[in-house]
């Protein structure tokens, strides 16, 4: 029950986040970069709702990178 309360409370803070960048005139990642530019600090909620956001564009857990590859991308 309580885990079905935490989402709803999520999804409301992601909904309210996303009417500000609306408000604004800005999708809610041009909400979320212009709020970095400006290095205004997020809310705890709108901490939530940006990490719900961009975890839900990831497709599951990503493959770690190989020994090979970090020292590739090291040189």
């Amino acid at each position: 029950m309580a885990q079905a309360d935490t989402r709803s409370r999520a999804d409301e803070l992601e909904a309210a986040f996303e009417r500000r960048a609306r408000a604004n005139g800005r999708t809610f990642e041009q909400e979320v970069e212009f709020v970095l530019a400006r290095k205004e600090k997020f809310t705890p909620e709108e901490g939530v709702a940006v990490s719900r956001y961009f975890h839900s564009r990831c497709n599951g857990i990503q493959p770690s990178l190989t020994l090979d590859e970090i020292r590739e991308g090291l040189m």
